[in-house]
């Protein structure tokens, strides 16, 4: 309860950047990591950690040996997930997220997992941002995001040849789980 409150909280004071009034359901967070691979997935990348609903998720299925960047613009929840994901590398911006690959000695991610709010973005950011996800990721690499909408679906058609989508009506508000992979 304390972390659907903080959520709120968040979401009151910048709604911008949060994108909903609670954190994510099991349900979408289901949706989310099911298609991932943990068995062969050695760089993974969370954008928009938020409270760390999908961060715990990502905790107890990758491998030990992974590497786990996590991307959170709010400087409240980050300091948060560092208290309670001491093993994630933390990051503030997504919109640089190759940058912080590279810093971090990594050349591509095997998957991409986003809560972010594309839909509250300008549309050059959004294109910006699907942009650099492809690029972040390897051949073959796996992008999974959820939203409220499909102002998203565009971007992800013209980038992407392979998209599956998951409607989750169990989450306020229902989501939309766009499932990409990269061409090899």
């Amino acid at each position: 309860m304390q972390s659907s409150a903080r959520f709120l909280k968040k979401f009151l004071d910048s709604p911008a950047t949060v994108g909903s009034i609670i954190p994510s359901s099991r349900m979408l967070v289901s949706a989310m990591l099911s298609p991932v691979d943990w068995a062969r997935a050695e760089t993974i990348v969370e954008l928009g950690a938020g409270t760390g609903v999908i961060t715990r998720a990502i905790e107890g299925r990758r491998r030990s040996d992974s590497t786990f960047l996590a991307f959170e613009s709010d400087p409240q929840m980050r300091a948060e997930l560092g208290r309670r994901y001491p093993d994630a590398l933390l990051e503030d911006d997504a919109f640089h997220m190759h940058a912080a690959l590279e810093r971090r000695g990594l050349e591509n991610a095997d998957c991409v997992i986003s809560g972010l709010p594309f839909a509250n973005f300008p549309r050059n950011q959004q294109a910006g941002l699907i942009t650099a996800i492809h690029d972040a990721l390897r051949p073959g690499g796996l992008f999974v995001a959820f939203q409220y909408t499909r102002q998203l679906q565009p971007y992800l058609d013209s980038t992407y040849g392979d998209i599956a989508r998951r409607l989750v009506l169990f989450n306020v508000p229902p989501a939309l789980v766009y499932i990409c992979r990269k061409g090899e």
